[in-house]
């Protein structure tokens, strides 16, 4: 049977075999370029181990009209293997992710894909390479991806953390004349457009907490001191960044049934100081002892206090369960030995908090998102304990105060404002 999907025909006789098994997959014009900014030049459908190709835009098709096909497909739910591109590309349809269920795959391509990206790779060069070898493609990784039997899919990253990261995504960032004095991205139309720069969280790491880097340019990692954060401004009227105090501390502090009454850092460096008086200089330096002890090791001699008596039982436990059952549960995320063969106790707890810090942000940012709704402010990063917004006047004043009380529920949550990323105090 064809494979190309070019007349009414054909597309009548493909909706036929529809079913609640499809697969699916856009081909960009470039498979580089951010998805929110990209152009769809085709869409890959496999059904029943067989698959097609619809084309949108290719030079040796015959051409659908997009708005002509993605009110058919509407009507059903498709596995893709990112949910959160795909998102992107049709927010109309409803997908099933397969990523987060299987394990990495490889890097599928053919030689006719690496021959034009290598002489042709800032161009919509997809549409350029013969749409046959693009079905060799898709068939390649759909059998790949197949092969390894997609576990249960998980309802929380399915439903809840995929769609919050694309969200997010597609606010973006506006970017000031300051931008190329610092940043070199490797093509800028793969992330920019409009004078907005769109980056891309990638929940895939060892615990699940979401790195943004894209197209060159690492936001997770903007330095504080050297100007860089100059170059991003708001749409709206002025930033505002809301950032958990002593988030880790306080965090833990909740996993182990501890509650800090006063200014964490000032009651951790009692102990470390073993004094009541405590000298700025003592409060920075005990930011870092804390870091090393939640890290790298609890020290026997603060074991005394409640707080690091506690934390250091929860270790115990934990590593005791993670090695007697070869996994071990983090909210919806689970961590297995199988994974991380040599992992240490110390190393599992590090990566139950930061699994644990991450669906906690995921869920109040799911809550920000149902709040802000149609309103003008918007949430536009997210960087592990902060959040920054756009925030427009005319959404007044109560609505950061909502903000504030959602963010605030369970943790005390520091302000800071300013006209642009770098002026925030």
């Amino acid at each position: 049977m064809f494979y190309l999907i070019e007349t009414k025909n054909q597309l009548n006789t493909l909706k036929e075999k529809f079913n609640d098994m499809m697969y699916l997959e856009f081909i960009q014009g470039n498979d580089n370029t951010h998805p929110l900014l990209s152009e769809i030049i085709a869409v890959y459908i496999n059904i029943e181990n067989q698959g097609y190709i619809i084309p949108f835009n290719h030079t040796e098709c015959i051409n659908w009209d997009k708005n002509t096909i993605l009110p058919i497909l509407s009507n059903y739910t498709f596995r893709v293997f990112d949910k959160k591109a795909a998102l992107h590309v049709a927010p109309q349809l409803s997908y099933t992710d397969i990523q987060h269920t299987i394990p990495s795959i490889n890097n599928n391509t053919t030689q006719s894909h690496t021959w034009y990206y290598r002489k042709f790779p800032h161009t919509k060069v997809n549409k350029m390479i013969p749409i046959g070898k693009h079905l060799e493609r898709c068939n390649n990784k759909y059998h790949e991806i197949i092969g390894y039997t997609p576990g249960k899919t998980n309802k929380y990253t399915n439903e809840i953390l995929l769609p919050v990261l694309q969200k997010l995504e597609q606010n973006g960032l506006k970017i000031n004349n300051k931008f190329n004095d610092y940043f070199t991205p490797k093509c800028k139309k793969f992330s920019i457009k409009d004078n907005h720069i769109y980056g891309w969280y990638n929940p895939y790491t060892t615990t699940g907490r979401p790195v943004n880097n894209f197209n060159g340019i690492n936001f997770v990692g903007l330095k504080h001191d050297n100007g860089e954060r100059d170059s991003f401004e708001p749409d709206n009227d002025f930033f505002v960044e809301m950032d958990y105090d002593g988030y880790h501390p306080r965090l833990i502090g909740d996993i182990v049934n501890y509650q800090f009454k006063d200014n964490v850092h000032n009651t951790l460096a009692e102990i470390y100081f073993k004094s009541k008086e405590i000298t700025p200089e003592q409060y920075k330096k005990s930011k870092t002892l804390t870091f090393k002890q939640i890290y790298g090791g609890i020290d026997k001699a603060n074991l005394h206090h409640p707080f690091f008596q506690k934390t250091q039982n929860f270790i115990d436990i934990i590593w005791e369960e993670f090695n007697k059952k070869g996994y071990i549960d983090v909210g919806s995320y689970k961590i297995k030995k199988d994974d991380h063969p040599k992992i240490h106790a110390q190393k599992l707890f590090n990566y139950y908090i930061q699994a644990t810090e991450t669906e906690t942000n995921i869920r109040v940012i799911n809550e920000i998102q149902q709040y802000l709704g149609h309103k003008k402010t918007k949430l536009v990063l997210y960087i592990y304990d902060a959040f920054i917004f756009d925030f427009s006047k005319e959404d007044h004043k109560h609505v950061l105060l909502d903000l504030h009380t959602i963010l605030s529920e369970k943790f005390p949550v520091k302000i800071k404002t300013g006209r642009h990323y770098g002026a925030l105090q």
